[in-house]
C-alpha cells in the first residue's frame, strides 16, 4: 500500500467522475477537467479533508503494513504447520505458534 494521492482523494468522493488536474512545483494542483453526469466538481478544501482522511487511515494502519513483511512466507508457515501436525506439537509450543507469535510480539498492534 502506498501512500494516498490526489487522485485516491477525488475517486473517493466521486468515484464515477472523469477528471484531470494539473500539479505545480510546490505541490499544490488544480483540477483543469470534470466530467460527472451526477457529481459536481469537490472543492480544493473537500479534497483536502479527503486526503488528510486517507493519510490518517494509512498511518494508522502502519503496524499492519510492518506485521506483514514480518511474518514468515505462507509456504513456510504450512510447513511448520505441518511439521506440528506430524509432531503432535499443534499447541502453544510448536514452531507454527511461536513463529507467528515472534512477529505478533515485535509488532503489537496500537491501542486505540
Amino acid at each position: 500500500m502506498e501512500q494516498p494521492t490526489v487522485t485516491q482523494a477525488i475517486k473517493a468522493l466521486a468515484p464515477n467522475a472523469e477528471f484531470s488536474y494539473d500539479t505545480n512545483g510546490d505541490g499544490n494542483w488544480t483540477i483543469t477537467n470534470w466530467y460527472s453526469d451526477d457529481i459536481d466538481q469537490p472543492s480544493n478544501s473537500d479534497i483536502e479533508a479527503k486526503l488528510t482522511e486517507l493519510q490518517t487511515d494509512y498511518n494508522n494502519k502502519q503496524y499492519q503494513r510492518d506485521r506483514a513483511v514480518a511474518y514468515p512466507a505462507l509456504a513456510e508457515q504450512f510447513d511448520k504447520l505441518w511439521h506440528d501436525i506430524n509432531n503432535g506439537t499443534l499447541d502453544d509450543t510448536g514452531e507454527f505458534f511461536t513463529a507467528l507469535k515472534t512477529v505478533k510480539d515485535n509488532n503489537p498492534k496500537p491501542s486505540e
